[in-house]
């Protein structure tokens, strides 16, 4: 081991966390660390070959004038007690160590967020910069939810940068990273839980933290996917792609269409449909289509919290729809993610959204299917009673609280 560098990074570790540190002024406190102690457990007074090691190397660390130290009461030239660093020497004490400043760390990074702030266009993006900035100018440090590595959080910077940059493009996950930093698997090792942190504080479209968002449907929402994004539909869809006509309507067991078709697809009609009904789970529409669907219907897999491109899509149908006199039905869970899906399609693209088997009746019809809440989960969920918002949930939100229960739509899968 190299006890040298050992002790110059535990005193500087120390430092760079003291007042002495950001203090423009000399101070006479000593960034001082006690050997026979948790600070430094590698100073084993049993182990007598580590303890001279450690000592040799403390009084040559002393004679260069870099630290300087005292032996314990009665125990001189056999255990230290202490030691401390020479702030005169600290340029030196960073060199000896192989350590950048953290100060010159700081300076460096604040260079780079600025001249990212001058290039980027998102409003989110913007705003976590401006907090990176007056944090680091009034600290003199670098938050702990950035890298600590300074070429990750280069690499970092850059992501995003190409993030704001990129448009509306659905890419993959590895090819991002493929193309951002010429690694396919960088991406998720080093930087993806750092970047959804960044977005669950900053995206301003959502409340990502209070909604049961998966960190895949999160980072959809930047057009990061894991696997192509799917739509799944049963029913009348008259379409054109690309100026050729395309009818959905034979295809009677349902159909499923990617991104690219999603963007170039113009729907011109919904002929004979009076009913649109969105469902959540995929084993429920699966089990809707096959068995239960009507011939004026037609069925839309929703999944989870919806990405951009099935927003467009779903955007798409409703224009479509407006044109006639066609009923919006969504089906979903029971529960927090269910009502907040529902609440994010009626908010942003459809102002009449209906629930379907979402409703008092249905949950205790259900009685034998529940699931506990905790009390966590309890918590956030009354909080969705003082929100006007959701008032069509609200009868259902208090009797689930007092039965403290919750259920899953494929409950419903076990009743038929």
């Amino acid at each position: 081991m190299n006890y040298r560098k050992l002790i110059l990074n535990r005193l500087l570790d120390k430092y760079e966390r003291s007042s002495a540190y950001k203090s423009t002024s000399r101070t006479k406190r000593r960034i001082l660390i006690n050997l026979c102690s948790n600070e430094f457990p590698e100073y084993n007074i049993e182990d007598t070959i580590a303890k001279e090691l450690i000592n040799s190397e403390i009084m040559d660390l002393q004679r260069e004038g870099l630290i300087d130290f005292e032996w314990m009461r009665f125990e001189k030239g056999n255990i230290i007690s202490r030691i401390w660093l020479n702030l005169d020497a600290l340029q030196e004490a960073y060199k000896q160590a192989e350590r950048i400043p953290k100060r010159q760390q700081v300076e460096n990074a604040l260079v780079w967020v600025r001249e990212l702030k001058m290039r980027i266009t998102s409003s989110w993006i913007r705003a976590f910069l401006d907090d990176v900035q007056e944090w680091m100018e009034q600290k003199l440090d670098i938050p702990s939810f950035l890298p600590e590595d300074s070429q990750h959080l280069q690499n970092l910077l850059k992501a995003l940068l190409f993030i704001d940059t990129k448009g509306e493009d659905e890419l993959l996950e590895r090819v991002f990273s493929l193309r951002c930093f010429g690694d396919s698997k960088y991406f998720e090792k080093n930087l993806r839980r750092k970047l959804l942190v960044i977005i669950k504080k900053y995206w301003q479209e959502e409340d990502l933290q209070a909604g049961e968002w998966t960190d895949d449907e999160i980072l959809s929402l930047i057009g990061i996917v894991k696997a192509p994004e799917q739509v799944d539909f049963c029913g009348n869809v008259l379409a054109s792609i690309r100026g050729r006509d395309v009818d959905f309507s034979p295809l009677i067991h349902g159909v499923s269409i990617n991104a690219p078709t999603i963007r170039d697809m113009v729907i011109s009609d919904l002929p004979n449909v009076k009913r649109i009904l969105f469902i959540e789970n995929k084993a429920n529409y699966v089990d809707y289509v096959f068995r239960r669907k009507t011939v004026d219907e037609l069925i839309i897999y929703h999944g989870g919290f919806y990405s951009p491109v099935k927003g467009l899509f779903f955007k798409k149908i409703y224009d479509a729809a407006c044109r006639s006199n066609i009923i919006f039905y969504h089906w979903g869970d029971m529960d927090l993610g269910g009502f907040q899906i529902f609440h994010r399609l009626k908010k942003q693209i459809i102002p009449t959204l209906q629930p379907y088997l979402m409703d008092l009746e249905a949950f205790l019809s259900m009685k034998r299917f529940w699931q506990p809440l905790d009390a966590k989960y309890a918590k956030s969920l009354e909080k969705l009673l003082h929100d006007e918002d959701y008032k069509e949930f609200h009868p259902l939100i208090r009797v689930m609280l007092k039965e403290s229960a919750r259920i899953e739509q494929e409950a419903f899968l076990s009743c038929e």
